[in-house]
């Protein structure tokens, strides 16, 4: 829904449940790409996650009775000229005025980002807009929880009654900015007004937070004015909330949060004792994921050379293939010599200990915990690959620098998983040279969990994307215990998409068949 710009429900109704429910755990995998104005100029962007960028809120509400549509018109303020798209349901679009039964109370928002083109973004940072459908005094509790997190609050309405001043009156003393867009009506014109100025003084109210729409208003018009008055708060306020902050004060309000349960956070105890322990992306790799530094490089091309055979040379043919397969048999027997570090004890009791549905949960805080760490350097390096591409000249030992530096700032759960798999490595070639006895053997029970994982959804690497290395041992385990899971009575069927970065090949594997594989953004 995001990628196709439609709004999302941020805040659940009281239906089926005893409260209002906060989706958060729904919106953590959303990462998004942006370039504000500020990177206008270096061409740069940021890409972060949804739910941890603090961004200002604008909210949308209905007092009463509208006869215009308030999703309709923030459609107006949200599409580019001559680009409209309906980001919100309204009673307008097509399949639009089916009648509402279960939407009364629902809070959806949806976001704005700039391009970096001054000339035609509606504003110069992102923005979330909020819209709430009902009428305020009957979803109050939603209300009040707008009031709490957003920077503006455009309330509409064609008029104020007494009761509905008093309730407005309970708002004296937020920080939140109020704005009221009145559908003109000249029979109630005076009783509004004399409401209105009692809340002017209590909700600290000008004349540029009443904006009046009637029926000869022109649309195009109105709904520049009310772009303006966005870019304008935008401006003004200093108000910034994460979607991961609303939570907070949607639990201090009594607000249940999706995520709030103890199958979710189990995981996520076991997920932070990993990523706590990371603050430098290449250092913790080099000290707590050993079995991927020099020594499996140096493993991976005297594996290569002994299909290859290019520097042998004058050594004859049984002679150096003798050498190479000593050299394989001491670096095997060096990736064996360490132990696995605490986090890896950590991340294989996650992976094996937790239930069916906790695992699940585990493997994505620690995808949540790993992307924002590798990100922000990753962003950086990339930009400078970028630079440099575009200026042929540049040394190719440059590019290689950049190349390793990329790869040492990546880190993933892909990366845990290779960790897994070089220790099943080792471990085999050992008994296979008969240097460690079969009951020595610790990591026969790896194949068996990774392809549990597979049968969930999530994906198995079979060539990393560093050294072009593949564990031939641990991938052929693997599937022949996916292979005996499944009963042994199914073909496998390989289905490839090849394109390039950032086209949607992953997510288009995991819209279809419900995977796992990680997306760059979306």
């Amino acid at each position: 829904m995001s990628m196709c710009q439609f709004a999302l429900p941020l805040l659940l109704p009281a239906l089926d449940t005893p409260k209002c429910t906060l989706l958060l755990w729904a919106m953590r995998d959303m990462v998004r790409k942006w370039r504000p104005h500020s990177l206008s100029e270096s061409r740069g962007f940021r890409e972060e996650s949804l739910v941890l960028t603090s961004m200002p809120t604008i909210s949308f509400v209905r007092m009463g009775s509208c006869s215009f549509s308030k999703s309709h018109l923030l459609n107006e303020v949200l599409s580019p000229s001559q680009q409209h798209q309906d980001f919100f349901i309204h009673r307008d679009m097509e399949s639009g005025n089916i009648p509402r039964e279960i939407a009364g109370g629902l809070l959806e928002i949806s976001w704005y980002f700039p391009a970096g083109r001054e000339n035609l973004d509606l504003f110069p940072e992102p923005v979330v807009v909020a819209n709430l459908r009902g009428d305020i005094e009957l979803h109050w509790l939603q209300f009040s929880f707008l009031t709490e997190v957003s920077s503006a609050v455009f309330i509409l309405t064609e008029s104020i009654s007494e009761r509905e001043c008093t309730l407005l009156s309970s708002l004296q003393g937020s920080a939140t900015k109020y704005y009221f867009i009145f559908n003109y009506q000249a029979g109630k014109a005076k009783q509004t007004l004399e409401f209105l100025k009692k809340l002017a003084s209590m909700l600290k109210l000008n004349k540029s937070h009443v904006l009046w729409k009637g029926g000869t208003t022109n649309k195009a018009q109105f709904v520049k004015v009310l772009q303006s008055a966005i870019a304008a708060i935008m401006k003004s306020s200093p108000k910034r909330v994460s979607i991961e902050a609303m939570a907070e004060t949607a639990r201090q309000l009594g607000i249940q949060v999706d995520e709030d349960n103890k199958e979710c956070q189990t995981p996520n105890t076991y997920a932070k004792e990993i990523t706590a322990q990371i603050k430098d992306v290449a250092k913790y790799k080099r000290e707590k994921l050993r079995l991927q530094g020099e020594t499996w490089r140096n493993l991976a091309e005297v594996d290569k050379e002994l299909c290859r055979m290019r520097k042998q040379g004058d050594t004859p043919l049984e002679n150096y293939k003798s050498q190479l397969k000593k050299k394989l048999m001491d670096l095997c027997a060096q990736q064996n010599k360490h132990d696995l570090t605490d986090g890896l004890i950590t991340f294989i009791t996650g992976i094996e200990h937790l239930h069916h549905r906790e695992k699940h949960y585990f493997l994505k805080w620690m995808k949540f915990g790993l992307d924002p760490i590798a990100r922000e350097n990753l962003s950086k390096l990339w930009d400078q690959y970028k630079e440099k591409c575009k200026n042929s000249k540049d040394d190719p030992k440059m590019f290689a620098e950049l190349d390793k530096l990329i790869s040492a700032s990546s880190l993933g759960v892909e990366h845990f998983m290779r960790e897994l798999g070089q220790f099943y490595e080792a471990e085999c070639s050992m008994v296979k040279e008969g240097k460690m006895a079969e009951s020595q053997r610790q990591f026969t029970h790896l194949p068996s969990i990774a392809a549990d994982l597979m049968l969930k959804g999530f994906p198995m690497e079979i060539i990393d994307g560093d050294i072009s290395n593949i564990p031939l041992q641990w991938v052929t385990d693997v599937l022949s215990q996916l292979d005996a899971k499944l009963g042994g009575r199914y073909r496998m069927l390989v289905l490839m998409v090849l394109g390039v970065q950032s086209t949607g090949k992953s997510t288009l594997l995991n819209t279809m068949f419900g995977l796992q594989f990680a997306v760059s953004s979306g």
